[in-house]
């Protein structure tokens, strides 16, 4: 006579099942945060209408009132432009990075005006508040139309337009030299993130911090657990999306010339993708490259335009 199966070894069976499906959904949901595409329709075209001098002061004095006016947002971090009351030689867009303000730009934006530039800074959606943390709400659509509107804003202001960008705003000076069909001929990038230095992310972690961050699926987190002065994860991996949504070949209509500086002391940034990006990027539209590296004895770090 057969026995029949114990009621033990039929629960050791469920139970082995449902670890089996545990780690079955485990493993693709695993495989899922390294493999989710990083491109993105949104980040790869623009549309930018060129202005001539007066309309394009007309938008940014727009752009002014409403920072202005705007609840909650520190004094010094509201766009702001300085020009020389008519259209120039040449104009710049200057970019401030992630969680930082248009004020850490002024003194670059004060060299350039010296030497004849108008120049305009304006402030990236979601930062200057007195709330910090408030960075970390900045959204795909955000940083797109931010570089969408700035360019077109500039663009009235000089006969050749450039672009300027410190840490995250390196990336986007990067994106804009692709997108910004043939506007921007000159771009200077500070310290550039394209991604995390391996000391603060090690490479394996970059697709996960990207897709699991970058698409809001985990609770933000900001950068040495410090949420007043810290960086929000979520933001810090949008920007790395930005990154994997540049053309293939890098093209760059109309790019004259590519400047670099980094510092050996940066920690943040990968130091290999801040010089082999834009190099690329010049060698690939016949643009001239320079490239400079203050060394660590100087004591400069990532903030190097404050």
């Amino acid at each position: 006579m057969k026995d029949s199966p114990s009621p033990q070894a039929g629960i050791i069976k469920v139970v082995a099942t449902l670890i089996g499906s545990i780690v079955a959904v485990g493993a693709i949901a695993v495989a899922a945060a390294f493999l989710w595409p990083a491109q993105k329709a949104e980040l790869r075209t623009a549309d930018i209408k060129r202005l001539d001098y007066d309309s394009s002061m007309a938008a940014i004095n727009q752009q002014i009132t409403h920072d202005t006016a705007e609840a909650g947002l520190r004094s010094e971090c509201r766009s702001f432009a300085k020009t020389h009351g008519k259209k120039t030689a040449k104009a710049i867009l200057l970019i401030h990075g992630i969680s930082g303000c248009t004020s850490d730009m002024a003194d670059i934006a004060n060299v350039f005006y010296e030497q004849g530039y108008n120049v305009y800074v304006p402030r990236v959606p979601q930062h200057g508040y007195a709330d910090k943390k408030r960075h970390g709400q900045i959204s795909f659509s955000d940083m797109v139309n931010y570089m969408t509107t700035s360019a077109r804003q500039v663009s009235g202001l000089g006969e050749e337009v450039g672009v300027a960008g410190h840490s995250g705003g390196g990336n986007m000076a990067t994106w804009l030299a692709q997108y910004g069909n043939g506007l921007f001929l000159r771009v200077l990038l500070i310290a550039p993130f394209y991604e995390p230095s391996a000391s603060q992310a090690p490479k394996w972690q970059i697709p996960l911090m990207r897709n699991l961050y970058g698409n809001n699926i985990l609770p933000d987190r900001y950068s040495g657990n410090d949420e007043v002065n810290g960086l929000s994860y979520r933001t810090l991996a949008k920007y790395v999306t930005l990154k994997e949504n540049y053309k293939a070949n890098l093209a760059a209509p109309g790019l004259k010339h590519v400047g670099v500086v980094v510092s050996e002391g940066d920690h943040d940034i990968d130091p290999d993708l801040a010089h082999d990006i834009p190099q690329k990027m010049a060698t690939n539209n016949n643009a001239s490259f320079q490239y400079k590296k203050f060394p660590a004895s100087m004591n400069i770090g990532h903030d190097m335009t404050r």
